[in-house]
């Protein structure tokens, strides 16, 4: 896997890339949140992201409000790695989409976990419909009706989600049980993961703002998977 890291500090840097290298994992390393850009840009390779909060020209932060903005880069995993301990600094960090968030200095055996636990090999957008087929014994035409089916269920779910607000109700698990069946059955694992965080129980709190976006995000991603294995 490779791994682009973000760090001024040339010491650091040298850390991380030799602690990491000897597990494995391929390391590509960036002075700033600039130049992490350019090489996110001729590099299709990276798989995740390991970022400083403070560094020249470019910010931490900056590097993950670019990730964010960006169609194909949202969906790549990113750590912080950050002498910041601030509450708003860390809120912002989650919130621009980092999945973990460790404080420097590092310790080897540490970052090895984290980077273990947020960089394992993604889940699938949606099985491939020849998959979906064998599993079921189904019919290139009975796997486009069900595919079609589901792709009609997540137009709605996500008309409904973006006209969402926290009055009157709550968005529940239960509002997905439609959609966790199908994904279920074609093979939408990243799509179930998000769900999984929704609240279940009547009266709980509404949605979150990370939330909606990330479901949004997933409902998006299997509905063009969806749309692609249809034509």
């Amino acid at each position: 896997m490779k791994i682009l890291v973000a760090e001024d500090n040339a010491v650091t840097g040298t850390l991380i890339t030799g602690v990491l290298t000897r597990h494995g994992y391929t390391i590509v390393l960036a002075r700033n949140g600039s130049e992490a850009l350019s090489l996110l840009n001729s590099d299709p390779d990276i798989q995740g992201v390991i970022t400083d909060i403070m560094m020249p020209e470019s910010s931490g932060l900056d590097l993950l409000r670019a990730l964010r903005a960006h169609e194909t880069w949202r969906s790549l995993p990113a750590i912080v790695l950050s002498v910041r301990d601030d509450r708003e600094t860390v809120a912002e960090a989650f919130a621009l989409g980092c999945r973990d968030y460790l404080l420097k200095p590092i310790r080897p055996d540490r970052l090895i976990e984290r980077v273990a636990k947020v960089f394992k090999p993604e889940k699938a957008i949606l099985m491939s419909s020849s998959g979906v087929m064998n599993q079921y014994s189904l019919s290139s035409d009975a796997y486009r009706t069900m595919a079609l089916n589901f792709t009609a269920q997540l137009d709605r779910a996500i008309a409904e989600i973006k006209n969402w607000s926290p009055d009157p109700r709550s968005i529940r698990r239960e509002d997905f049980t439609p959609i966790v069946e199908s994904a279920t059955l074609l093979g939408a694992e990243r799509l179930l993961e998000a769900v999984e965080g929704v609240a279940t129980a009547a009266g709980s709190p509404v949605l979150s703002p990370i939330q909606r976006v990330n479901i949004l995000d997933e409902l998006q991603l299997v509905v063009k998977a969806l749309r692609d294995q249809t034509g």
